[in-house]
């Protein structure tokens, strides 16, 4: 069987998705967000429930996905700007080893959380799809929206869909 027809059976069938040309949030009937507990670079266990009263955007990444890459400087200005008002990001580094994505931080630092999925375990309970795929939870650890594909967080759009959710 062709490669091509294998892709375009994985497609078709919800295994696979490729990226849309131009990304967008897509808004999510509010229910409770899948369990998240995962060890940090550092090797502190986290959890989704230590963000309770925040708004959460979770963000699955690796270094070996360019879109991913690309979109980390965004995800770090948007915490910064919005942090204050109660973002959280939390980049979860999906089947990678430690020591590479210490080495990509080191060019391409980040202040957020980096969590290991090492297994892309949690990525399966996420229903996360493709990477980059990000999903948004309210203060009440709803979640409210995804974004599959990388963008750029800075957006008017985008940063008005924060600011919403911040301001509920």
């Amino acid at each position: 069987m062709k490669i091509s027809h294998i892709l375009a059976s994985l497609i078709a069938t919800g295994w696979f998705t490729l990226c849309p040309a131009a990304p967008a949030l897509k808004s999510l009937e509010p229910a409770t967000a899948p369990a998240l507990k995962l060890n940090s670079l550092q090797g502190k266990e986290v959890s989704l429930n230590d963000y309770r009263g925040k708004v959460v955007l979770v963000n699955f990444w690796a270094t070996y996905c360019k879109p991913c890459r690309e979109e980390m400087p965004s995800l770090e200005r948007l915490k910064t700007r919005l942090g204050p008002r109660g973002l959280v990001v939390a980049g979860i580094a999906v089947a990678e080893e430690p020591g590479v994505i210490t080495r990509f931080l080191s060019t391409t630092p980040v202040s957020f959380p980096i969590l290991l999925d090492r297994e892309a375990t949690t990525m399966g309970q996420w229903k996360a799809i493709a990477l980059p795929s990000s999903f948004l939870v309210d203060r009440r650890g709803r979640l409210r929206a995804k974004l599959v594909g990388g963008t750029d967080w800075e957006s008017p759009e985008l940063v008005e869909a924060l600011e919403k959710l911040l301001n509920e």
